[in-house]
C-alpha cells in the first residue's frame, strides 16, 4: 500500500471513531434542558417544521424556474425547445 493510502485510510478510521460522539445529539438533547414553557416548544415545532420542509421548497423552487425557462424559450420560437 502507498503511503498516501496509509494516511487516507487513517484519517477515515479517525473520523469513524470521533464523528459519533461528536455528532450524538443535537445541542438541546444533549443539555437537557428545562421545560420553559409551550412556548419554548412552538418554536421546537416551528423549527422543525422549517428544517424538514426546506429540501421540498427548494426543489420545487428549481423546478419552478426550469419550467419557466422552457416556457419562456418555446414562447421565443427557439430552436430545441418543445411546445
Amino acid at each position: 500500500m502507498p503511503p498516501s493510502a496509509v494516511r487516507v485510510l487513517a484519517c477515515v478510521l479517525l473520523l469513524a471513531v470521533l464523528l459519533p460522539a461528536v455528532l450524538s445529539a443535537c445541542p438541546l438533547c444533549k443539555e437537557d434542558v428545562a421545560d420553559d414553557g409551550p412556548s419554548m416548544w412552538r418554536g421546537m415545532f416551528w423549527s422543525i417544521l422549517l428544517m424538514v420542509s426546506m429540501p421540498f421548497a427548494a426543489t420545487g423552487a428549481i423546478v419552478l424556474l426550469v419550467l419557466r425557462a422552457r416556457r419562456r424559450q418555446a414562447a421565443l420560437g427557439a430552436p430545441g425547445a418543445r411546445p
